[in-house]
């Protein structure tokens, strides 16, 4: 009966139990759907936002810097789609394994290799990568690294021309240059990529989010000749060599538009600017061509005119004036041919202060040309009522005023194509991709002087250059130049410095129809000061190198050894002749087997030097990269001929 009793009781208690348990579930399913319901249909959009908003990154994207090219399509300065790398030790499964990979991969140093093993947490940073690179190291390592996308800039040419293209900040921006002036248009707008992380790190996709993408900055085109410019760095290094001076110029111009061709500049201590543009010099017997302009614009004195040049010394009352050679009577178109101080100063008094201010100042002297850099210096040029007595004869001889080399290119160009004086040029075009570009278009601020004025300026100018007269060393058989020489002293510390000049020469060509102006300018130049001996030259071996070219560049028409030459600089190929300052006048041309030379070994040397003997022997050069050269082809020893391409990495 108990038993019975017993067995009851548990069938009963096990039945209590059992409904409890039940009601237990119940409640606990009840809570568990009642919240289940809360997360997913009250606070559904809550937690997806929540878990989205701890998923999702936003990705910036880089805008591509635009691309400079020279005026034929020459890269000078490109982007490139690079990497910065990090490695992160809490998501690898092996620290050791990871870091060796890096190390060997990236070729880093034991000081880089112990930093990847020095913690377990955080990001460590292991340089700038390629697109390579990066693939690489993904596959092998895995999520442990991470990318973060940046634009570097690059410089195809080396440091041709980098003082004119300048530079960009760590971040992209212009620091200086056309990169700082063409910020604007060389910059793009960056974009953002949206994504969503999985639970292993791995980054993909969003397709519902908005497409922002990196749009590129424009490209521009500069006025600048990649293969002149490369001429003219070359003779500027190696007169500065032979001659031993502080600092120089070369520039070309055409002077049908006022486009530059070619800005090489150097002075010591100078950096981020052009000496060419920015450091003004009183010019010297450059100037008597534009007092020469005005006596025959103004009707004031003809070519035929005779001046007494005082045997070499004339006196006056405040002063005397010296000539290097002593004349007798000479013509006014002798004054400027044999460079004659005296006899400028005497054509001085024909020309009333207010009319040789204006001429000086409509030809450019005293103003900014308008060039596209800053800095530009505006030079000096004082107003009459600030003149004494010595100014009109001091400014027919090139002192009292400063001017810049670029002022005076220009000045000469006006000279050149028929007494317009046009604003200078450094970009041709911009190219947005989308047909809204821009077009340069020749840009003229006044006609100086009528073309028959300009004609006659130039045979006297021509005349300067032949026999006789003080540029004869930047003359040539085949090809006519017309220029002037000047050497001036130079001004430092409120008097002139003891035994410092600047010598320079200034001059365009062909006669008949210039296309060219060139100017060479060199300062404190050991031995010789004069311009007919220094500067002269290096226009001569400048206008020599370019002639060595038998391409596109140039397009000889006529026949026989005093042909003319017809430059062009839209298309083809130029390249260097030897830079010898003291050559002697020209000579036939060599058969190609005379022309047969054995190339140097000149790894280990700068790229500009290696550039500038390459140049001098006549060759071509195609540049791979900066610094200095490590590799090049054809190999050191082997025979080419001139005009040769010569690579060097």
């Amino acid at each position: 009966m108990a038993t019975r009793r017993s067995h009851k009781i548990a069938k009963k208690t096990h039945g209590r139990r059992t409904q409890l348990f039940a009601a237990v579930l119940a409640v606990l399913a009840t809570a568990f759907v009642s919240r289940a319901a809360q997360l997913q249909i009250v606070q559904g959009s809550q937690w997806q936002e929540q878990v989205e908003t701890q998923t999702t990154e936003t990705v910036p994207l880089p805008a591509a810097r635009g691309a400079i090219y020279d005026r034929n399509g020459k890269a000078l300065a490109l982007s490139r789609q690079e990497y910065r790398a990090f490695f992160a030790p809490a998501q690898s499964k092996d620290i050791r394994r990871d870091a060796q990979a890096i190390s060997a991969m990236l070729d880093l140093s034991r000081s880089q290799s112990r930093r990847l093993t020095s913690r377990s947490t955080g990001w460590i940073a292991i340089g700038q990568v390629g697109i390579g690179e990066r693939d690489a190291l993904s596959h092998r390592v895995g999520p442990a690294v991470e990318f973060e996308p940046v634009i570097t800039r690059v410089y195809p040419e080396g440091d041709l021309a980098r003082a004119l293209l300048g530079a960009v900040t760590a971040e992209g921006h212009g620091r200086s240059g056309l990169e700082l002036v063409l910020d604007s248009l060389l910059s793009g707008t960056p974009g953002e990529f949206v994504g969503r992380r999985d639970a292993r790190g791995e980054l993909y996709p969003i397709l519902t989010s908005p497409d922002n993408p990196a749009r590129p900055g424009r490209d521009v085109y500069l006025t600048i000749d990649a293969n002149l410019q490369a001429i003219a760095e070359a003779a500027l290094e190696t007169a500065l060599v032979q001659t031993g001076s502080s600092g120089g110029d070369v520039l070309m111009a055409d002077p049908k538009t006022g486009e530059l061709l070619a800005v090489a500049s150097r002075r010591e201590g100078s950096t981020g600017t052009i000496p060419a543009f920015t450091s003004p010099y009183e010019p010297g017997s450059t100037v008597k061509p534009f007092l020469l302009a005005t006596l025959l614009e103004e009707d004031l004195a003809r070519l035929d005119d005779r001046v007494y040049a005082e045997r070499g010394e004339f006196r006056t009352a405040h002063r005397v004036i010296t000539d290097v050679h002593p004349y007798d009577t000479i013509t006014v178109a002798e004054v400027i041919q044999y460079s004659s101080n005296i006899g400028a100063a005497k054509l001085s008094e024909r020309v009333e202060p207010g009319i040789q201010y204006r001429y000086l100042r409509d030809f450019g002297f005293g103003t900014p040309t308008g060039i596209d850099l800053p800095g530009e210096s505006s030079g000096l040029l004082r107003r009459p009522d600030r003149w004494s007595a010595l100014s009109p004869a001091s400014l027919a001889i090139g002192y009292e005023m400063l001017t810049t080399s670029l002022q005076l290119v220009m000045a000469y160009g006006a000279l050149a194509n028929g007494g317009t004086l046009l604003e200078p040029a450094l970009v041709r075009e911009v190219d947005s991709g989308d047909g809204t570009g821009w077009r340069f278009e020749r840009r003229p601020i006044r006609q100086v002087i009528e073309g028959g004025t300009a004609r006659q300026v130039t045979r006297v100018l021509h005349a300067a250059v032949g026999e006789g007269g003080t540029g004869t060393e930047a003359s040539l058989a085949t090809l006519e130049i017309a220029g002037k020489t000047g050497t001036a002293r130079i001004a430092s510390g409120g008097g002139y410095g003891d035994r410092r000049y600047a010598a320079s020469f200034v001059g365009y060509t062909p006669v008949d129809d210039p296309q060219l102006v060139i100017m060479a300018k060199l300062e404190d130049p050991k031995g010789s000061v004069y311009g007919g001996l220094t500067a002269a030259p290096v226009t001569r071996a400048v206008v020599q190198a370019i002639l060595a070219t038998r391409g596109r560049g140039l397009i000889e028409t006529g026949a026989g050894p005093h042909r003319r030459v017809r430059l062009e600089w839209d298309a083809g190929e130029t390249t260097g002749s030897p830079f010898q300052f003291a050559a002697a006048r020209d000579v036939p041309q060599p058969t190609a087997t005379e022309r047969s030379q054995r190339l140097p070994d000149l790894k280990g040397l700068e790229t500009r030097i290696a550039v500038a003997r390459l140049h001098e022997m006549g060759l071509r050069v195609e540049l791979k990269g900066s610094g200095r050269v490590t590799r090049q082809e054809p190999a050191a020893g082997a025979r080419v001929v001139r005009g040769a391409t010569i690579l060097l990495r």
